[in-house]
Formats: structure tokens, sequence, C-alpha cells
């Protein structure tokens, strides 16, 4: 299929706008802590609920399944509406619910505020996405969407050690407080963010022509699997380390926050510098470099789960996050170049919506039912086998995008 692509015309920032790159990775630093505040709060939930290891896992389920749904719908609805009504109404929405979660009195009511947390942060990013490769020109957008990623790796990081630091010191509730109302004033900055009211793009063939396109599907697949394989690791690394590996509570926590922002951060910067690099000369360079990051962490995330030494765990744990870390920028910028401009949100929309519902979503419950009848990190080895079919996927889809690319009108 040739890739018909053109450059989408985004007004340049007002003179009271506020520029999309720094604010919207500030936004993705609470979008993250407070999607993954619960992680390392799974211990003390259980206790307030009285829930196993499976319900535990529920509370993921449901989170990301609601989100994937938001994410489908939200796209086209930024295609038509803009992408600044979208993002201010999704972060908005997941502040209060997170607020909300403090106050839940019995596990349905967390669920259920778990779910708005979904359908904000569902909302926000995919409009996010395409703002974002719409503001920079298409050599830098794997730079500009490693920095925005950065607030991934700062807010996971944090919001995982928020939770296992915070919770025995203040209570979970308190956690969920600290966590969700900051979000409302970047929630206010978001209505002056600089964008058009709509993003002004040429017709081209209809979107389910660019949806079926076997590249995009081959994307689709290996985004599916290391979204499943890194939710599964997130879900469960505060009870590794912490319950299996031996580490205290603040060690533990202190080892995931250094990692998760300086591995993670490293990660996501390098690997979209690398994806720029690599595709100035090579087509396919970003999806190339998605399937390198993940096949190198295979080996690594091994070791991580068959060794117990704390230093050599670290180590690995570390290197492991790094190259992981690699895939997010290019994966983006691989899906933005799957399709012309006018469809930017809606083909991410639906990429999201399929990594969180099938990647994502059981990932939490699926490893907690393995790991009902043996210990949390041999249940985690799935996850290994699924960083490297994913590897192997957008190795691929870096063969096919050299030959697709070339071709672009």
């Amino acid at each position: 299929m040739t890739i018909a692509t053109a450059t989408p015309s985004i007004s340049s920032p007002g003179r009271f706008g506020i520029r999309p790159l720094p604010l919207l990775t500030a936004v993705n630093f609470f979008n993250y802590l407070d999607r993954q505040v619960v992680y390392s709060m799974t211990p003390f939930l259980a206790a307030e609920f009285g829930i196993s290891k499976f319900r535990l896992g529920l509370l993921s389920l449901v989170n990301l399944v609601v989100f994937a749904l938001a994410s489908l719908i939200s796209g086209p609805i930024a295609d038509r509406v803009g992408p600044r009504r979208v993002i201010f109404c999704g972060i908005a929405l997941w502040s209060i619910a997170t607020m909300g979660s403090a106050v839940s009195t019995s596990f349905p009511m967390l669920l259920f505020f778990r779910a708005l947390v979904g359908l904000g942060e569902g909302a926000y990013g995919p409009s996010a996405n395409a703002l974002l490769c719409a503001a920079a020109p298409p050599e830098k957008r794997g730079q500009a969407l490693g920095i925005y990623n950065t607030g991934m790796a700062i807010g996971g990081s944090a919001g995982l050690f928020l939770g296992a630091v915070l919770a025995p010191e203040i209570g979970w509730r308190n956690v969920f407080w600290i966590a969700g109302a900051p979000s409302m004033l970047l929630a206010l900055a978001s209505a002056f963010i600089s964008a058009p009211a709509r993003i002004a793009r040429p017709q081209v063939l209809p979107a389910r022509a660019y949806l079926m396109n076997p590249t995009y599907l081959v994307c689709f697949a290996g985004g599916i699997l290391v979204t499943f394989g890194v939710s599964g690791l997130l879900f469960w690394s505060r009870w590794l380390i912490i319950d299996e590996r031996g580490f205290s509570v603040l060690g533990g926590s202190s080892l995931m926050l250094a990692i998760g922002v300086f591995c993670g951060i490293g990660g996501v910067v390098t690997g979209g510098i690398i994806g720029d690099r690599i595709g100035r000369t090579r087509p396919g360079g970003h999806a190339l470099v998605c399937g390198v990051s993940l096949l190198t962490a295979v080996p690594l995330g091994l070791g991580c789960l068959l060794i117990t030494n704390k230093p050599t765990f670290a180590l690995l744990t570390a290197l492991t996050v790094l190259c992981l870390s690699m895939y997010n920028g290019p994966a983006a910028v691989v899906v933005d170049q799957l399709a012309p401009p006018q469809y930017a949100a809606t083909l991410q929309a639906v990429f999201l919506f399929g990594i969180h519902v099938l990647g994502d979503a059981p990932a939490g419950s699926v490893i907690g039912l393995i790991g009902g009848s043996t210990t949390v990190a041999n249940s985690l080895l799935v996850t290994i086998v699924a960083f490297a079919l994913s590897g192997a996927l957008f190795l691929y889809a870096a063969r096919r995008l050299g030959r697709e690319l070339p071709r672009v009108a």
C-alpha cells in the first residue's frame, strides 16, 4: 500500500497560547502517576476490602478497558472538534475520579472511580499524540514524543514510589488526594494550549483503508504484546521487588523510583533521538528501533526474573527498563507515518484502543491468576515471551515500511 501523507496546517502559538510540548509533558506526568499509584498500594487495598490477587487485577482490567474504549471514541471526535476541548475534558475527568477514589467505601465503588480515570485518560491520549505530531517537523517527531514520554517515565515511577512509601504512613486514601488534586490546575491550563480549533487536512482515502494496511496491523499486534508485558511488570513490580526479592519498603520503592526516572527518561529520549536519526536515511527507522530494543530486553528481563541476588537483580532491572522505554516515542511515530494527517487522531485512537483492551487490560488479572499457584516472578515469565514476539513483529514492520515509505506522495 502506498502511504499518502501531507503536512497538517497548524497555527503557530498565539500571544497567550501555551506551547503544547512542555504542557502536555507535565500532563503526561500526572496521567501516569494517577494511573500507576494504585499498583503499589495493592497490599493495602487487599487488606481494606478483603480481596484476592485476581480481584486486585480487576482494578487494572476495568481501568484499561474503559481507557481503550474512550481512546477509540475520542480520536474521531478530536479529528472533528479539535484536540483542545477533548484534552481539557479528559484531564478534568480523570483528576476528579482520582480524588473520588479516595472516598471509596467498597471495592465496587473503587472500581467505578478507576473506570472514570480510564475514561478521562483515554479521551486525552490520542489527541495529545496527534497534536504533538502535527506541531513537530517530521524529522523531529521522535524527539518530541520522546520528551513527551519522559512525563510517562517520571510520573509512572513517582506513582509507584508515592503509593508504596506514603500509603503505610498516611493511608491509601490520602495518597489518592495527593495524586489527583494537581491535575485540576493542568486541566485549566490546557484550555489555553496553543492549538487550532481544528487541524486543517486535505481529503484522502477513507480511514479504513489505512486501518487495514498490513503494516499497520503488524504494528498493532506488536503494540498489544509489548503493552501486555509492560503492564504486567508494572502492576506486579511492588510485589516482586519488596515481597519476593526481599527489599525493604523504602529501599524497594526508591529502587523503582530511581530506575523509572533515570532509565525511563534515558530510554524514551534515546529511542526518539535514535529513531529520528536512522529515519532520516533509512525508511522504517523508528520501527527498527522498536524491534531491536525489545529483543535486547528479552535476555535482560529473563535474568531479572530468574536471578535473586539483589545487586544483579537491580542492575538487570535497570537495563531492562532502559530498553523497554526506548519503544514509546518511535512507536507513536510509526503509527503517525502510516496515515495522512487527516486521520492522525483516529489511527492513534484505534492503536491505543487495541493495545489497552488486548494488552494492558488483561495483564494484571492474567498474571495474578497464574500467580495464584506459583510465584509472581515465575508468572511474569509470560511477559518475556510477549517482548520477544513484539520485537520480531516490529522488525518485520521496519522491512515493510522500507518498501512503503519511499513511495510517500
